[in-house]
């Protein structure tokens, strides 16, 4: 047998130069990913239904039927 230490293989050299503007970019393109992401499920999950709401909401809706009925309970105090 042969004294030599046995080399599974050669470690690759740590990148030195640029290592923080490359952090950066990845940083980057992940959090830009994520708002994009993001900003999508909010808008499916909580604009959608809500602008779906008040559509179905003012659909029915009578402003003059409600002004009467505030009219009458005595709301206004100029009526």
């Amino acid at each position: 047998m042969s004294d030599a230490p046995v080399s599974a293989g050669s470690i690759p050299k740590p990148m030195l130069r640029g290592l923080h503007n490359a952090t950066i970019k990845r940083n980057l393109g992940i959090a830009v990913g994520l708002v994009f992401t993001v900003s999508m499920l909010f808008k499916v999950a909580v604009k959608d239904p809500r602008k779906d709401a008040y559509a179905e909401f003012y659909k029915t809706y009578d402003a003059q039927k409600s002004f009467e009925k505030m009219k009458a309970a005595g709301v206004f105090q100029s009526c």
